[in-house]
């Protein structure tokens, strides 16, 4: 009798779980929900259970772009906007995006960005010149061989928006950057300074809210800093040669 029992569970479990994946909403459906929705030509990336009970989290591309939509299991609902958690104090939807996004590397205008080092292997770092971390990691990248380095300056405050323009109007940009992390106060004549401004709108494009932020040649975007070791594995895991 509890041989037959035991049976009896495994196949009723069994039969949950094929019942569960039968109701798995599919690409071809989610599509079919959201084109009269989005109005445009788009791709499901990834759907996966929402962090709202009851629907369906969406992650589409609309061209180079990244949005998450909502469904409802019913697929009546859907839901556009951001997911906060009040215990963990985190947007869910941000979060989600940020692990989806990718940055489009043939858009990248790299004269706007001081140029470090040499070598078939590219970084692009989006850096503040009040950055501690940045410092940091700007005298890790310059012991890694075979790497050329690309940083975007990306002030993440007015105080450090004018420290980025003297470092850019500097004659040597890379050499005034280096003595703005020494703690040293420039003395740079003004000059244009659309290129920090264009940096800043790139950014917001790529959803970049804090620095340093390190662009691979996958097109892989990777916040905070890392020592070299790391770094080695990750220009590895995140190259495009």
């Amino acid at each position: 009798m509890k041989k037959r029992l035991l049976i009896f569970c495994g196949s009723f479990a069994f039969s949950l779980l094929l019942l569960g994946n039968a109701f798995a909403l599919t690409n071809e459906e989610a599509t079919s929900i959201l084109k009269d929705y989005l109005k445009t030509e788009f791709k499901i990336l990834e759907i996966k259970e929402a962090p709202l009970e009851g629907f369906w989290e969406v992650a589409c591309g609309v061209g180079q772009e990244r949005i998450i939509l909502y469904i409802d299991k019913n697929s009546r609902y859907i839901i556009s906007g951001l997911i906060l958690d009040r215990q963990t104090k985190r947007n869910l939807t941000l979060d989600r995006l940020k692990e989806l996004r990718k940055a489009d590397l043939s858009t990248l205008n790299l004269e706007n960005a001081i140029s470090m080092g040499q070598g078939k292997r590219k970084l692009y770092v989006f850096t503040d010149p009040q950055c501690h971390f940045c410092s940091q990691l700007h005298q890790e990248l310059k012991q890694i061989e075979d790497l050329q380095v690309f940083l975007f300056l990306f002030p993440l405050s007015p105080d450090s928006f004018e420290k980025a323009k003297s470092i850019w109007c500097a004659k040597d940009r890379k050499k005034a950057l280096e003595e703005t992390y020494q703690g040293m106060e420039l003395k740079s004549p003004s000059c244009d300074a659309t290129a920090i401004h264009k940096n800043m709108e790139l950014g917001r494009r790529l959803l970049i809210d804090s620095t340093p932020t390190l662009l691979f040649q996958n097109g892989k975007i990777i916040e905070g800093y890392f020592p070299p070791d790391t770094l080695e594995n990750l220009l590895k895991s995140n190259s495009s040669l």
